[in-house]
């Protein structure tokens, strides 16, 4: 491919020079909450080998990319994210194909220089920002990277408005179960901190019926909340003023939100509390400028989980990919 080489890029370790990263990440129109420096903090100290990367070009920044070493052998590979769900590039707005070119081609001469096997990077939906996710992964493609993972997300998209906005995606049936809980009195509630207590019980015991371990632990959770109050989210469906359904919502950008968890009660199943909570913080992100809500992966090319795919398609959702890229330095 002809484009000018990549020397005028220069690729160093993130320093102390933090406020740098956050002034930059503020202003880059794929910047994620997965991305801040804050967010990755809620993790043990001894857990990763963080190696976060500052791209310049004439001594300013131009590019940010967190992640790490995801081993201990004597040529480590570098991942992007490390310790959250996407990663990749952040850049600053008005990309352009040639760099984008070179901004990969100057992760791999840093990759080569530091001896690293390679590269992986997790690239979210490309609805987080279609300014820049054709062009990185072009770039990508171009510089040798392949596509080895693929995950199915559901989007749903947004539309500003007021109440009943998930009238415009949810099917019948699933919309009768909302006017239906609304009818009993049930009501949705958004809440930080103080409403963990109330959240980890429809946590636990959707955990426990399903046999494995949640991602984070509830002090990891606690901990999340009381660092980014603004970013990470509880919203309950509260019924006689007993939890019957629980999110935990990740503000990821200012357009897109991430149910990271949903969860209800077992012993209120046919309250349908978790379709209720959902309509709910539609209404609430529909009004507040959002454009998606992510519900996470429900499928992968290793698993195709039927029931997770047929519940969130049934509110709307339409599947998008979120991929892994991967590059050897050989």
């Amino acid at each position: 491919m002809d484009v000018k080489p990549a020397s005028a890029i220069t690729v160093e370790p993130l320093g102390a020079d933090e406020a740098m990263w956050e002034n930059f990440l503020a202003h880059a129109p794929n910047g994620t909450l997965f991305h801040d420096l804050r967010f990755l903090r809620y993790h043990p100290p001894d857990r990763f080998r963080f190696h976060h990367l500052v791209f310049r070009r004439n001594g300013e920044p131009v590019a940010l990319l967190p992640g790490g070493l995801a081993s201990n052998a004597e040529r480590p590979m570098f991942s992007s994210p490390l310790g959250a769900s996407i990663g990749g590039l952040a850049v600053n707005g008005g990309l352009r194909a040639e760099l984008a070119v070179n901004l990969v081609e100057a992760l791999q001469n840093y990759a080569r220089a530091q001896s690293w096997l390679g590269v992986e990077i997790t690239l979210p939906p490309r609805c987080y920002c279609l300014e820049t996710s054709g062009l990185i992964e072009f770039a990508l493609f171009c510089r040798g990277f392949r596509l080895t993972r693929r995950w199915l997300c559901p989007m749903l998209p947004l539309t500003r408005g007021g109440q009943n906005s998930y009238e415009r995606t949810f099917r019948r049936r699933q919309i009768a179960y909302v006017r239906t809980a609304r009818r009993k009195g049930m009501v949705g509630i958004e809440a930080g901190v103080e409403g963990l207590s109330d959240f980890l019980k429809v946590f636990h015991g959707t955990y426990e019926r399903h046999g494995v371990a949640a991602t984070h632990t509830p002090e990891e959770i606690r901990d999340l909340l009381q660092r980014l109050p603004d970013r990470v989210r509880i919203n309950l469906a509260m019924l006689g003023g007993v939890p019957v359904a629980g999110l935990l919502v990740f503000r990821l950008s200012a357009t897109v939100a991430n149910t990271f968890y949903i969860c209800s009660s077992i012993e209120h199943a046919s309250e349908h509390g978790a379709a209720f909570i959902i309509a709910d913080l539609i209404d609430r992100l529909s009004q507040t400028g959002f454009r998606y809500l992510d519900f996470g992966p429900s499928a992968s090319d290793q698993n195709f989980n039927r029931g997770v795919t047929f519940f969130k398609e049934g509110l709307g959702a339409v599947g998008q990919c979120r991929d892994r890229w991967h590059w050897e330095a050989g």
